[in-house]
């Protein structure tokens, strides 16, 4: 039997399926566009991805995004299948259809054949980029804090088919979700340019306030010693004692400054697996508890020779130090060394991992000893984990009048 002798029945149900099978195109195509929304952190993938997805579910020719620009401008910025190259980049004037449908959130249709007539339309209301085409959609996409976003555009080569009711209804829903996965990577995307931006002022003020600090103090010891050694019977043994101080000095700010560098440069996959970036998290983590971000200073190849249990130990071993500090010292400067040093022939069985934190606050605590009445505290788990890894633990006053020093060293497993 023939489609021109069918049954009335059998073509109302060809129409139903086929109006079935292009909503669920339409559905896939948002699917796709959500899921990727939830993915992407580049939001042109999900304009891209919206423009192939539209022209696909929809069977349209062309599909284009045209989009409002922070200075109010209205451009076309992706365009996909015919005559997409001529089209993309194209600045359309504000007073055209394809603006004010995003602006207004009204749908307009264009019937194959009149886009270059100066009919229902006119071509004054079409941008010169889409007048190229036959049958044309406009839907607007989501409106972002009551601010138009933009506006898709279907489009027909002239003479090919015409857009239907159903085409526009779909068209529009799928451009109003659009919009909202948009708006919503643009906000996640915000979020992370925001994050980037505290951690840059973050370690800025640790720079201003640690580092600088200590190289301005640096620079005063040893405009104190010039003055010294230039005066009559100057102390040499005293003078090349102080010198080496500040040499030491300058060394742990240049140790600094690399523990800096190495943060601002991690990625986010060398950050998941680093032993040195789990410890900065931890140091990250205390500040909020200890009121100030701890100064975290890096020695030897670390990342290469400290992984698994020992640099889950390490790791652990901060946390509680830290802890102890925020809990117990009421300091003003925490200072934590990780040192990984090799022995004899720079063999990795001969190596052995230091963790050494130095704070200034209150009087000096006594000797840390074993006892049964601190069997929970904090210090006792810093000394079974040692000891669980063949190593050893020491806290106690740090050298002067004021302080903590506790001392964890470990040795590293071939």
């Amino acid at each position: 039997m023939s489609e021109s002798s069918e049954s009335p029945e059998t073509a109302d149900l060809r129409a139903a399926l086929a109006a079935s099978r292009r909503r669920e195109s339409w559905l896939s195509a948002a699917t796709d566009v959500i899921t990727l929304m939830l993915l992407a952190e580049d939001p042109h993938d999900v304009l891209t991805l919206v423009a192939e997805r539209a022209r696909g579910a929809s069977g349209a020719d062309h599909c284009s995004l045209l989009l409002q620009h922070t200075d109010g401008s209205w451009r076309i910025d992706v365009a996909s299948g015919l005559a997409a190259d001529r089209v993309r980049g194209s600045l359309v004037d504000p007073h055209r259809r394809s603006v004010q449908v995003a602006v207004t959130g009204r749908p307009f249709t264009l019937e194959a054949g009149t886009a270059g007539a100066a009919g229902e339309a006119g071509t004054a209301e079409l941008a010169p980029p889409f007048r190229r085409f036959g049958a044309i959609v406009y839907a607007a996409l989501a409106q972002r804090d009551d601010r138009p976003i933009g506006t898709l555009v279907l489009a027909n080569a002239p003479g090919g088919r015409s857009f239907d009711d159903e085409d526009v209804r779909l068209a529009t829903a799928f451009a109003h979700q659009a919009g909202l996965a948009l708006a919503l990577t643009e906000a996640r995307a915000a979020e992370d340019r925001l994050a980037v931006y505290a951690d840059r002022e973050r370690i800025a003020r640790d720079l201003h306030d640690l580092t600088i600090q200590r190289i301005f103090a640096a620079g005063l010891s040893l405009q104190t010693l010039s003055r010294r050694m230039g005066g009559p019977d100057p102390d040499l043994p005293a003078a090349a004692e102080r010198l080496d101080a500040v040499i030491d000095e300058l060394d742990a700010v240049i140790a600094e400054i690399r523990t800096t560098i190495f943060d601002l440069q991690l990625t986010a996959d060398q950050e998941a697996t680093s032993t040195r970036a789990r410890v900065l998290r931890e140091a990250s983590r205390a500040a909020r508890v200890l009121g100030f971000e701890p100064s975290v200073r890096f020695t030897g190849p670390l990342d290469a020779l400290v992984g698994g249990d020992s640099g889950a130990h390490l790791v652990a071993a901060v946390r509680e130090t830290l802890a102890n500090a925020a809990k117990h010292a009421g300091a003003t400067r925490v200072e934590v060394v990780v040192a990984v040093e090799a022995g004899p022939g720079d063999s990795a069985t001969a190596s052995t991992l230091t963790l050494d934190v130095l704070d200034d606050g209150g009087a000096p605590m006594p000797r840390w000893r074993p006892s049964p009445r601190t069997a929970r505290q904090g210090l006792t788990n810093l000394a079974a984990r040692a000891r669980e890894l063949g190593g050893s633990f020491h806290a106690g006053p740090a050298d002067g009048d004021r302080g903590t020093r506790v001392t964890w060293r470990v040795p590293l497993k071939p």
